[in-house]
């Protein structure tokens, strides 16, 4: 299913340039600057105005009009926006993964000026190349996002973790583990923690330390679960790989029955393929529906 999420690195180049919003005067502003010196202009030489034969009273009224006119097109334009955001969200939230990618597709293809909501959904936009596994193009998303540097410091500290999982998976190791490191050595509060600790502990499992870091697992799989969601069902799984590594099968099958619990033990090796070992060792959870 996730293979079939198709994100092409030309479709990404595209709508990271489409999306960006234009600097200086651009569309609207210029053309509502152009029309207030034409304005002034015209008052300056009343007479031009008057040789039109429209009463001199009218021409502020037509101006005022047209600039609710440009001012509606524009609060239009963001509710259209708006509620391409939320619909795209909902889908990933829903993982309706080619309807969230239909949305995010739309929502890129013309200037996003609000620059939060734009890094959002270009975020988006890198987690879909994730879940497809196209990790070279999630990797040239993050990168844009990081380069622009226009992002709020949250969003940019998501998509520092973002790539370094990403650069895990492409076998990057040593850009992964320098950034993991900056990340680990950041202040943080618990709620952001707990997406550092999961990034630092994929670390572990790709790199086959994760037995070495099992004093911290209690510690871990508190922030997972009081601060991921049903997201702590990845942090359980590689739990459970770390102590599937250092020979403790008992605890890895507690930690896989909490992990699939809350995802179904096929969708957590679609997403992490360095589950798979720890699939086929231990038993899962049965969803009845």
């Amino acid at each position: 299913m996730y293979n079939q999420i198709m994100i092409s690195m030309d479709t990404v180049e595209r709508l990271i340039r489409q999306s960006r919003p234009p600097r200086g005067l651009h569309g609207s502003r210029m053309v509502l600057l152009g029309v207030g010196l034409l304005l002034g202009a015209a008052l300056a030489r009343p007479e031009v105005l008057t040789q039109t034969g429209v009463p001199l009273w009218v021409w502020p009224h037509v101006v005022l009009l047209f600039v609710l006119a440009v001012i509606l097109r524009n609060a239009l334009r963001q509710q259209r926006q708006a509620k391409l955001m939320l619909a795209a969200f909902e889908s990933l939230q829903l993982q309706e993964w080619e309807q969230a990618r239909q949305h995010l597709t739309q929502l890129l293809a013309k200037p996003v000026r609000h620059a939060p909501a734009r890094t959002e959904a270009l975020l988006g936009l890198g987690s879909l190349a994730e879940i497809g596994h196209s990790y070279d193009v999630a990797q040239r998303v993050y990168e844009s996002i990081l380069n622009e540097a226009v992002a709020n410091p949250v969003q940019l500290l998501m998509t520092r973790m973002a790539l370094a999982a990403t650069l895990l998976r492409t076998g990057q190791t040593t850009d992964a583990v320098e950034l993991v490191d900056r990340l680990g050595r950041t202040s943080l509060p618990d709620s952001l923690r707990a997406h550092v600790e999961l990034v630092s502990l994929f670390r572990e499992v790709v790199m086959g330390q994760a037995a070495d870091g099992l004093d911290k697992a209690d510690y871990r799989r508190g922030l997972f679960r009081e601060h991921l969601g049903t997201r702590a069902a990845y942090g359980y799984g590689l739990l459970a790989s770390a102590y599937d590594h250092a020979n403790q099968p008992s605890q890895a099958q507690k930690y896989w029955e909490d992990a699939t619990l809350l995802i179904r033990a096929n969708t957590l090796v679609e997403r992490f393929r360095e589950l798979a070992p720890v699939a086929a060792r231990y038993v899962p959870v049965e969803h009845i529906l």
